[in-house]
This record gives structure tokens, sequence and C-alpha cells, in this order.
């Protein structure tokens, strides 16, 4: 149909909006359920703006905006279009659109350059941090390694000076315990040989007390009354030297006796010190193991710790000076358990030089004893 001259056709070539799309003017008059002829009157009249160049293969089909079709009727129906893209297809804007791309592409090239070399310059950053976090982390783990051998080589020389301070605390058990039961066997036979020699001295002077009464008795019948008074006088005084003779023997028994029980009880008093101090050397024995294994294990995790955090790049600095600090601490704490240890070993050392001087004040109060009993038999 030959276009009329007098029409008065308004024309446009881009869309409104990335909304907005071209539709034929057989497919506007379907969407909006009106007649083509309609359609082609208010583009005459310059209601309804058209795209000056054809499309189709035909290039005979025209083409209005769909936001100018909305203004002047209702989309009744949008999928009533029969329009095809070949249809359709404007191939006058395909080259605007391609250097559109172009452009595009041109600057999405240059934005991914920049994130490219600012991603280089991170990974630089990133690599030489982690280098140089993987090289404080082996010169930490060589330091903590290092502790580690200095604490077990100063624990395994603790084991072996309490070990040693045990055996040379039950070899003075041992011996002291020995010395008390022979110094008790010694008591026992200076005791009973004193009885003996006490009861042969008392039998001896009562045969002799006899023996002389009966003299005397003898020399009654033969002497005058003043002779009989005499031997009276001398057979009280040797009933008053027999009474003396059985009180002293009663009280050299009773002192035998108070020997005896004193004796019994510095022994038991000694043995009941030497078990505590046996029973305590064993339980530091056994706190001394429990902190160095527990140390032991600390460590071990701590290295454990280290290998991970040395597999990460970022954010872990922090976490990690917290556990090196703990560490430390943990490193502090066995030290101050190692000198209360050290401290409680020289409180049992105390206790033993106080036994061992308790004994030898029982020696020295035996041997005074003994010299007193010795002086009383002379």
């Amino acid at each position: 149909m030959p276009e009329d001259p007098s029409t008065q056709e308004k024309h446009v070539t881009e869309l409104a909006g990335p909304a907005d799309r071209w539709v034929s003017v057989t497919d506007a008059s379907r969407i909006a359920r009106r007649q083509e002829h309609t359609i082609r009157t208010w583009i005459a009249q310059g209601k309804l703006a058209v795209n000056p160049v054809r499309v189709g293969m035909n290039k005979k089909t025209r083409q209005v905006r769909l936001s100018d079709l909305v203004k002047l009727t209702p989309i009744i129906d949008p999928d009533a279009g029969i329009a095809t893209d070949l249809g359709t297809l404007d191939l006058p804007s395909i080259p605007k659109q391609q250097q559109q791309l172009m452009e595009q592409m041109a600057a999405l090239k240059l934005e991914v350059t920049g994130e490219l070399a600012s991603l280089g310059r991170h990974l630089r950053d990133l690599a030489e941090k982690h280098e140089q976090f993987a090289e404080e982390t082996r010169q930490t783990l060589q330091v903590h390694q290092q502790q580690y051998q200095a604490l077990t080589h100063r624990d395994d020389e603790r084991q072996q000076q309490l070990q040693r301070v045990r055996d040379s605390l039950t070899e003075q058990a041992t011996s002291y315990s020995q010395k008390l039961q022979q110094t008790r066997q010694d008591l026992s036979t200076l005791v009973a040989e004193t009885e003996q020699t006490l009861r042969q001295a008392l039998s001896d002077q009562v045969r002799h007390s006899e023996a002389t009464l009966r003299q005397a008795l003898e020399a009654v019948q033969q002497i005058d009354a003043k002779a009989t008074e005499q031997v009276r006088r001398n057979v009280a005084g040797l009933e008053e030297r027999l009474v003396s003779a059985v009180e002293t023997h009663e009280e050299l028994a009773t002192t035998v006796s108070r020997l005896h029980i004193h004796t019994d009880q510095q022994f038991s008093q000694v043995v009941d010190r030497v078990a505590p101090l046996e029973t305590t050397l064993g339980k530091l024995q056994g706190e001394i193991q429990e902190h160095v294994e527990r140390v032991g294990q600390q460590i071990t995790e701590l290295l454990s710790q280290i290998s991970q955090l040395a597999t990460q790049v970022a954010g872990r600095e922090s976490t990690w000076l917290e556990r090196a600090q703990a560490s430390e601490q943990e490193a502090r704490q066995l030290r101050r358990d190692l000198d209360a240890q050290r401290s409680l070993q020289q409180a049992l050392q105390g206790q033993l030089n106080e036994e061992r001087k308790a004994r030898e004040e029982l020696g020295r109060q035996v041997a005074a004893m003994l010299k007193e009993r010795g002086k009383g038999q002379r």
C-alpha cells in the first residue's frame, strides 16, 4: 500500500527502556483487540509513533513501541502476537548492538584486569605473610621443642634425685630400725643380766645374813645378856639392810620397766614417722610423674595446634599468640610446681634432720641411764 503524503507520522528509533519492546502493527492489533486499520490510523495521525525502518524478510513490516501502544489502549491478550524473530529482525540495529556489546566487553575487560591485578597483589601479600608466619612458626616450634627438652631433662634429674633421696631414706630407716632393734636387745640383755646379778647378790646377802644369824644364835647360848642384846641389835641392823636391799631392787626393777616402756615408745614413734615419710615420698613421686605426663600432653597438643596453624594463611595470628601465651603460662606453672616440690622436699629433709636429732637425743638418754645404773651398781 503506498504511503499517504498527507499523514502526520511521528518516528521513533529507540526503545523507552529495558522493559520496552518493538511490536508489529499486526501484533499490536491482536494483543490490543483492535482493528489493524485503527492502529494505522493512529500512526497516520501521529498519535502512535512508528519506527521509520521497515523490517522483516520483505522489508515491509512496520513496528511501534509497546510502551506507546499501552498509552492509547489497554493490552488485553499479550500472547496473541504471531510475529517471529525472523519477521521482526532489525538488521540495521545489529552493528549498534554489537558496538554496545564491544564497549561493555572493553569495560568488563578493564574491570577484570584491575581485579586480577588487585588479586595478584593480594596473593603476593598473602604469600609474604604466609612465609613470614611459617618462619615465625618454625622458630617458635624450635624454641618450644628446646624448652620441652630442657623441662624433660630437668624432670628426669628431679626424678633421679627423688629416687636417690627415697633410697637414702629407706636405707637410713632400715639402719635406724636395726640399730633400735639391736639397742632394744642389748637393753633387754643388760636388764636380764642386771636382774640376775641383783638376784644373785640378794641371794648371797640373804645366805650371808642367815649364816650370820645362825652364828649369832649359837653365840647367844654362850654369852651373857649383854651379848644377847648386842646380837639382837645386829639382827635388827641386818633386817634393815635386807629391807633396804629389797627396796633398792624394786626401784631398779621399776627403772628398768620404765626404760623398756620409753624405748618401746621411741621405737614406735620412729616407725610411725618413717612410714609417713615413705608415703609422702610415694605421693611426691606420683605427683611429679602426673605433672610430667600433663606437660607432655600439653606440649603434644601445642605442637599439633602449631602444625595446624602453619597451614592457615590469614585470620589466625591472634589465636596463635593466645595459645603461645597459654603455653608459657603452663610452663611457668610447671616451674612453680617444681619449686613447690623442692620446698616440700626441703621440709621433708628438715623433718628427717629432726628425727635424726631425736634419735641422737634418745641415744644420749639411754647412755646416760646406763651410766647412772653402772654407777649405782658400783
